[in-house]
């Protein structure tokens, strides 16, 4: 195992009753990776799945040591999962994607190779969807609510995979159990000042299993948005981080 941790990157791929994505995502994504020489670990989450998925990723985590599993028993969210993902990442750039196999590995190389240029954090924008009307309008909406309430530039807001520099990590205090983790970690990196850098890409079409956004999530977001927005945990946040900038 190569000692160098400089270049290496900590990526969470978050899996939730995907039995029939599982095994090629991340089969593809280490192989492009491996071709483009980087020096990777991959923390694969099996987020309260029913399925087949826990099997099938201690499969792939018992042939390459380059793969960890975390296992959370119960669905709490999105978010928890990621957290939950994140507390193992131990390298000097860290991030997160869905386990559904709507990005393209190529794109993933994209962010990483972009580590370098001065960037915290380097996340995706889809310029083009194949996912669905319902689905897109549905982040539409999201998107445009949340950077008017926060105040923040009309980034992609709910778009994986991101990555960003591990010293944030602890900064970010993230808390969002559910898909508002996302826009949790614009709204801090906007106040924090972290220069952030986004790259266009083609959001694929599912090739099998089922999204778990419907036009009841955005109930949800709109709920998120209201008490992030207006209640007390921003407030503390911004009096234990920034008070000091």
């Amino acid at each position: 195992m190569s000692s160098n941790l400089k270049d290496r990157i900590s990526l969470v791929l978050l899996f939730y009753n995907e039995e029939e994505n599982v095994t090629w995502v991340v089969e593809d994504l280490r192989r492009v990776l491996d071709q483009a020489g980087f020096e990777f670990n991959l923390i694969l989450v099996d987020n309260g799945s029913q399925d087949r998925t826990p099997d099938l990723i201690q499969n792939l985590v018992d042939n390459d040591f380059r793969l960890k599993k975390v296992m959370v028993k119960e669905n709490l969210g999105f978010g928890w999962g990621v957290i939950s993902g994140l507390a193992a990442a131990r390298s000097p750039w860290v991030g997160y994607m869905g386990g559904d196999g709507q990005v393209d590995p190529e794109d993933v190389v994209k962010l990483l190779n972009l580590r370098q240029s001065g960037y915290d954090l380097i996340k995706v924008r889809r310029t083009l969807r194949q996912d669905g009307f319902i689905r897109a309008w549905i982040s539409n909406v999201y998107v445009m609510m949340t950077c008017i309430l926060f105040g923040i530039p009309f980034y992609d807001v709910n778009a994986t995979p991101r990555i960003f520099r591990r010293i944030w990590l602890e900064k970010f205090q993230l808390s969002s159990r559910d898909w508002f983790l996302d826009a949790e970690l614009l709204v801090k990196s906007e106040l924090l000042g972290l220069k952030l850098k986004e790259v266009s890409i083609i959001f694929q079409k599912r090739e099998g299993g089922s999204s778990n956004v419907n036009l009841g999530t955005i109930f949800e977001f709109l709920k998120n948005i209201a008490k992030f927005r207006f209640g007390k945990e921003l407030r503390e946040w911004k009096r234990k981080n920034l008070s000091k900038s």
